[in-house]
């Protein structure tokens, strides 16, 4: 009857919400990550970007996102942080084609009001910050207009099966 018990699907637990020193860590590597955009230094960024983002972004297709974003925008002039909460991933919107946050990851919700050079966003932006292991990062968001053509995300484990070279969905 033991064995019954090693087959049984793994629980997705949901960790505690951020303390307040926590989210004070979240926005402290959040205005680092926004100064690596305006300075250009987008391996900084990619760096201060979650891993499981990087795993889909890697460095050449993240710096062409982030120009081509700046292209679109024009210059990041100015950001002001509106709030800054904790969140669950059931908290966060998902993308406009339906990708969901992660669930199991412990997550940090700013709103911002941005200025850029050339356009100016429909409605306060969002960034999301997610703790692995001890470690904040950013975690997707629409901040710097939806630089990658949507709201990115930390996926879900099934769209990240869906998307895997090799994996069919029709299995």
């Amino acid at each position: 009857m033991g064995w019954l018990a090693l087959a049984a699907p793994a629980q997705s637990k949901e960790p505690a919400p951020a303390s307040k020193e926590e989210i004070a860590d979240a926005l402290g590597v959040f205005q680092e990550w926004a100064a690596a955009f305006q300075a250009g230094d987008y391996r900084a960024q990619w760096l201060l970007t979650d891993k499981r983002i990087r795993r889909w972004h890697d460095q050449k297709r993240w710096k062409k996102w982030m120009t081509a974003a700046q292209a679109r925008n024009g210059d990041l002039k100015s950001f002001e942080i509106d709030a800054a909460a904790p969140a669950a991933a059931t908290d966060l919107p998902c993308t406009e084609t339906g990708h969901c946050f992660r669930p199991g990851v412990q997550y940090v919700l700013i709103v911002i009001h941005s200025a850029y050079e050339k356009v100016a966003p429909q409605q306060p932006e969002f960034a999301v910050m997610s703790n692995d292991d001890g470690v904040w990062r950013f975690g997707g968001g629409s901040f710097l207009n939806r630089p990658m053509g949507e709201t990115s995300v930390i996926m879900t484990v099934q769209d990240e099966r869906r998307y895997k070279p090799g994996y069919s969905i029709n299995r």
